[in-house]
């Protein structure tokens, strides 16, 4: 019984309190913190798989993203980067809408099958044209693919998340079918394309994807920031029954903005192909669209904060795949699992920067003790006469009684004696008014 009475009285040291406004200084710190912990975390954990490489694991993580001995190492950051944010700016407007668009993955998968199929199949042709039919195919592929689920949310009212999620198993599905068709021999590895290869600039192959992505990029901010369609969107957003009140066509805009988001998935999938991979799988998009609704998020679809998480998600996973393949791990798992690792933390990170957690004062502990009993207040009272008393000190409690009831009717007799006065005056009135006529 004391147990249980103990539990019910247990009370912790602290609680917790939303903030109401969290100052710039708080929330910076905060996120930072949260970088170097995720940092902390990926060396134990590299410790843990392969002991004695806790210092080893950071210097080669450093490396395998500014190294400067070779340019090509910051190259590749910069187009990891790149394609992260491009997926991430690709997504933003529908979740700034509210369109939970789910189905990046599938939208770019669809565009590097369109732009692979058509690679193979004009091999011998101008590249060039070959290039700009590709880029054209990947764009109308990716919208295709994201107006399917605008078309029934816009008009049946469908679930937009669930709709787009099963989208991206279709494009995998399509993706694995048509590497059996085209690749007879049954090796599953489809064979490099060359044809439709986008040229690179200054010896560096990846150069062209970085330039592409800075030009699509500065695009998507002024229209987000500085266009009628981004107001609309963001007005959608905020509440669907004051845009419809202020004349938006709510419709049209869910519908546009999946045109949008669709055709920037499709040039990544464009880009996947014709610039970095040459080649079709399953795996090409590597994730890259669940992990560009993370940046999307955790930027709070604000474009400069877009592109700081882009830049510290492509650090983690450069860094740790060259760390890994260093060490003598699986680069690809390995990365994967440090990737996750900084998603988690930051993620925890949104906890402190909505609430703040407060110790208890002494004064407002509250000090209970279990086998004290609760005091009730007492009120003194005289106790009421019985039969077995003095009928003396009876009569002396009903003689107050008395007087005040004699009080009670003193008080009304007056009152009855002054309206019949009032009265009397009225009656003589009314007796000579009679018999003066």
């Amino acid at each position: 019984m004391q147990l249980a009475e103990s539990k019910r009285h247990f009370s912790l040291p602290f609680h917790v309190v939303k903030r109401l406004d969290t100052p710039k200084n708080i929330y910076w710190a905060i996120k930072v913190s949260g970088f170097f912990v995720a940092l902390l975390l990926a060396g134990i954990l590299c410790t843990l798989f392969r002991p004695g490489t806790f210092g080893t694991f950071y210097g080669q993580m450093f490396l395998g993203c500014f190294d400067p001995n070779d340019s090509e190492v910051l190259i590749e950051l910069l187009e990891t980067v790149g394609i992260l944010l491009l997926v991430a700016f690709a997504l933003a407007p529908a979740f700034k809408m509210r369109f939970w668009n789910i189905g990046g993955e599938g939208q770019i998968l669809v565009g590097c099958l369109v732009t692979a199929g058509i690679s193979k199949f004009m091999i011998g042709q101008n590249d060039t044209l070959t290039i700009i039919i590709c880029l054209v195919a990947a764009l109308a592929a990716g919208i295709i693919w994201a107006v399917i689920p605008a078309i029934f949310k816009a008009f049946f009212g469908t679930n937009e998340t669930l709709f787009t999620l099963m989208m991206n198993y279709i494009a995998i599905g399509l993706i694995a079918y048509f590497i059996n068709l085209w690749v007879p021999s049954g090796s599953q590895v489809f064979p490099l394309l060359r044809n439709a290869s986008l040229p690179s600039i200054g010896g560096f192959d990846l150069l062209f994807n970085i330039i592409v992505v800075v030009v699509v990029v500065a695009l998507m901010v002024v229209y987000l920031k500085k266009t009628k369609h981004g107001y609309e969107l963001s007005v959608v957003g905020e509440s669907v029954n004051t845009a419809r009140y202020v004349g938006i066509n709510v419709k049209k805009v869910i519908i546009r903005t999946m045109v949008l988001s669709g055709a920037i998935c499709g040039l990544v999938g464009f880009l996947l192909v014709a610039g970095h991979h040459h080649t079709l799988s399953t795996t090409l998009a590597d994730g890259r669209g669940f992990t560009g609704v993370l940046i999307a998020w955790l930027g709070g679809f604000n474009p400069g904060q877009m592109i700081l998480y882009a830049f510290l998600v492509g650090i983690f996973q450069c860094g740790s795949r060259h760390a890994a393949s260093t060490i003598g791990m699986n680069s690809t798992d390995f990365s994967a699992i440090i990737t996750g690792i900084f998603f988690l933390v930051v993620i925890a990170t949104e906890f402190f920067v909505n609430y703040r957690v407060k110790l208890k004062g002494k004064e407002e502990v509250i000090k209970t003790k279990i086998n004290e009993p609760l005091t009730v207040p007492s009120y003194s009272a005289e106790p009421l006469p019985t039969e077995d008393d003095d009928p003396s000190e009876v009569e002396k409690i009903e003689e107050p009684v008395k007087e005040k009831k004699t009080a009670k009717k003193a008080t009304k007799k007056p009152q009855k004696s002054a309206k019949s006065t009032k009265a009397a005056p009225k009656k003589t009135a009314k007796k000579t008014s009679k018999e003066a006529k």
